[in-house]
């Protein structure tokens, strides 16, 4: 949902709030951040590929937030998080970075989704038009490019991203796909030459800035208090 920008910049975010000492790696959560949406590097995916990597199958975004639904994406993410965030594992933290995504967009669907509808003043079956995805798309790609000049970031993230490269996803996303997205990613926004960028229609920069914030604080306490999640930090 939200750009891979946006992504990186609430891991960034994290990283600043917690420490950097909670991480082994920093690179490698910086590269699990835009982890799930690497789907999009493989040739000819579908929805319900994408669907599968966000932990989502059979869960349709309109009804993400019904109480059965909610119970079945926190089970999965609490099983992801049990049976792949292990002790010595090496890419824990890439891991880390992609259930970060996971949560991310989760919050995303339930407002900024949620305030695009009312601001297209459309109705929620819009969501499978072409109208909605366009002035979505367009949108978070304007919003990713100014980020990734503007955006205050800790360090140069891009060189974090082209540190870490070989990590997958068991049953998920290989090696490659994972590669290809990332690189991708730079050349689209970090690397682009044109420095301009368009308005956006309906999701503001200063929102987003908003949710960068309030989804990394909201994170940090989801996978902090053992409630919902296994402590991650």
């Amino acid at each position: 949902m939200p750009g891979a920008i946006t992504h990186i910049a609430i891991a960034d975010k994290i990283i600043e709030l917690i420490g950097d000492n909670k991480f082994n790696n920093i690179s490698l959560f910086y590269c699990g951040s835009i982890g799930p949406d690497a789907i999009h590097a493989r040739p000819g995916f579908n929805r319900e590929d994408k669907k599968r990597t966000h932990l989502r199958d059979g869960i349709r975004d309109c009804e993400f937030s019904e109480d059965k639904n909610q119970e079945l994406f926190h089970s999965r993410v609490r099983d992801f998080i049990n049976d792949r965030i292990t002790d010595g594992n090496k890419y824990n933290d890439f891991l880390k970075g992609y259930v970060v995504h996971l949560l991310t967009d989760e919050i995303f669907m339930k407002t900024v989704r949620q305030e695009y509808i009312i601001a297209m003043k459309g109705e929620e079956d819009t969501e499978t038009g072409k109208e909605f995805f366009d002035g979505f798309m367009f949108d978070m790609d304007d919003i990713d490019y100014r980020l990734a000049r503007e955006y205050p970031f800790s360090r140069n993230v891009r060189e974090e991203l082209y540190k870490e490269w070989g990590y997958s996803v068991d049953g998920l996303l290989k090696h490659e796909e994972l590669s290809g997205s990332k690189w991708f990613v730079c050349d689209k926004f970090f690397d682009a030459k044109s420095n301009q960028y368009k308005t956006p229609k309906y999701i503001t920069y200063s929102r987003i800035l908003e949710f960068i914030e309030e989804s990394a604080m909201n994170i940090v306490v989801q996978l902090s208090d053992d409630r919902i999640y296994r402590s991650l930090f």
